[in-house]
């Protein structure tokens, strides 16, 4: 299962990043909707709908909203948020679902009675979850474009590497350290431990590029915002956790093989996109 693990890494992160850095903003438009899709046909398994026409119809109707939605949202005219009422209102609503996703979190299983036994209120989470970080990766992608192609590629990267270097420093200091159980009632292998080596190497990171830029004037807002997404990221982890143990799966998909679904690899991305883009657009992408 490791080996397995490590070798789609290797194969799925050059693509991820060639994909970030040189596909045209329509192209990038197309592969993140792709991938959204896969993970919108995997929710629809948590949600419990009945039978594959379901579950299409669910996806479809993703696809749909996807396509209304960048046709009103040009991903070349996204950029300033604030001339854009509907993006400003898409990344807030993203927000605001993922401070009611931690408060779920935290009080589940007794959240459970809130939601579980209704297979489109499930639905509706998965749009809350997956809709505003699609719009957002769109975003980021296009800050600043026509100065510069890769401004928003270089962002997009830095909102991964900040994901990866949680994930990895939770797993070299959870996996030999873990003894405090961080949430058991929704994923038995977190740990107090694995989350504080998160933060830790996402801190080191922020101190290594910011020493790289000569301590740039806005390094506290680095701080600030690494720690909070870290926070973020591991919640995005957990609120998966917590849909697929209501519904008793353990995987949330196979298209990934070692690591389970697309869901698996892209919750911590769903969860911190619209805040980074908030943050991106409120901080002139760091300049």
């Amino acid at each position: 299962m490791f080996k397995q693990r490590v070798i789609t890494a290797l194969i799925l992160a050059p693509l991820a990043l060639m994909a970030v850095f040189y596909l045209s903003l329509a192209g990038f438009a197309v592969f993140i909707s792709a991938a959204f899709l896969l993970g919108a046909w995997e929710w629809s398994g948590f949600c419990g709908l009945p039978g594959k026409a379901m579950r299409t119809v669910y996806v479809g109707l993703t696809g749909i909203i996807f396509a209304v939605l960048y046709w009103q949202l040009p991903v070349q005219a996204v950029w300033p948020i604030e001339d854009n009422v509907l993006l400003s209102s898409l990344l807030l609503a993203g927000v605001s679902w993922w401070l009611l996703a931690i408060v779920l979190v935290l009080t589940y299983p007794r959240s459970k009675r809130l939601w579980a036994n209704s297979d489109w209120a499930k639905a509706l989470m998965g749009w809350a979850t997956l809709i505003p970080a699609w719009a957002a990766v769109l975003f980021i992608r296009s800050t600043d474009y026509t100065a510069s192609n890769f401004t928003g590629a270089w962002l997009i990267f830095a909102l991964l590497g900040l994901v990866w270097a949680a994930d990895i420093g939770g797993y070299i200091v959870g996996k030999p350290f873990g003894k405090h159980k961080l949430l058991p009632n929704v994923s038995p292998g977190k740990t107090v431990e694995g989350m504080l080596g998160g933060l830790a190497l996402v801190g080191i990171v922020v101190t290594v590029v910011a020493a790289l830029q000569d301590w740039p004037s806005q390094t506290v807002v680095w701080y600030i915002a690494a720690f909070l997404l870290t926070v973020l990221s591991v919640f995005g982890d957990l609120t998966e956790s917590m849909f697929k143990r209501a519904a008793g799966i353990k995987d949330s998909g196979i298209f990934l093989p070692g690591h389970g679904g697309i869901l698996d690899r892209i919750d911590s991305l769903t969860a911190t996109a619209p805040l980074f883009a908030i943050i991106v657009a409120l901080f002139s992408g760091f300049y």
